[in-house]
């Protein structure tokens, strides 16, 4: 299956104008495409996709309230600030759901989902290094939607997924913490060992393991300084600008 027909199965064509734009918008916030604290200008965005302004609030309400956009005094849609204290707490809730979802996961899991699980491992052995910390944390994420995958409820993979959408504003910050060494050694030896329990099916053990995966991130102060000054760079310089305007290439060729 070729990267385009991934994309596709993952992002779904819209059905309505509003949930496309809803999910346009949400995509640009996630890629920070969108930068914290940019204005939302609904006059740009009515230009941009040629509706009414009708769709666009619809849009811009339900990222508010998903927690994506603020809406302030004057009743303008601001993209919400990065902050340090929002992704450790974005880690805390995603290690409880962790608990969770193994806890349902390990009674369900197959014998090929855990074989698929020992390939990633294997392949994030290969790149775990400064070089490739890229490549290494789009594995990390392959290997927890597998494990997801065997949880079998789809209300909980639901809230998993707005819980994950939520960090994903935060790639570039923990990237940035993947390069380091350390941190890629700490985190390589937790998945060997996430991978010995899920073998014996220790439902406990995978359960301690699910929260000290989390909280490696944000566990030594030094990770926590370097993530804090680089979510701070990036804020510092993204103070109420505005949405250029611009159309998606599917809809320029009339999908939509």
């Amino acid at each position: 299956m070729n990267n385009t027909n991934k994309d596709f199965i993952r992002h779904p064509l819209p059905r309505t104008i509003s949930e496309f734009i809803y999910s346009s918008l949400k995509e640009e916030i996630m890629s920070n495409e969108l930068k914290a604290n940019q204005r939302i200008n609904d006059n740009e965005i009515a230009a941009r996709y040629h509706v009414s302004r009708t769709p666009i609030r619809e849009a811009v309400l339900r990222l508010a309230t998903e927690g994506f956009v603020r809406i302030d005094s004057y009743r303008r849609a601001i993209i919400k600030e990065l902050s340090f204290e929002e992704l450790k707490e974005i880690m805390e809730v995603l290690g409880a759901l962790d608990r969770l979802a193994i806890s349902l996961a390990i009674d369900n899991i197959t014998q090929k989902e855990i074989h698929w699980l020992e390939k990633i491992t294997n392949k994030m052995e290969k790149y775990c290094s400064q070089k490739t910390a890229e490549k290494y944390m789009r594995l990390n994420e392959e290997y927890h939607q597998v494990l997801w995958k065997s949880v079998r409820n789809k209300f909980l993979m639901e809230i998993i997924k707005l819980v994950r959408e939520k960090r994903e504003r935060y790639s570039y910050a923990r990237l940035s913490i993947y390069k380091n060494p350390l941190y890629l050694e700490k985190s390589m030896k937790h998945h060997h060992e996430l991978m010995e329990a899920i073998k014996t099916r220790n439902k406990e053990r995978l359960m301690e393991l699910a929260v000290e995966h989390r909280n490696i991130l944000l566990e030594s102060g030094v990770y926590n300084e370097h993530i804090k000054d680089f979510i701070e760079a990036k804020v510092q310089s993204q103070d109420a600008q505005t949405i250029p305007a611009k159309r998606p290439d599917f809809m320029k060729r009339g999908i939509i």
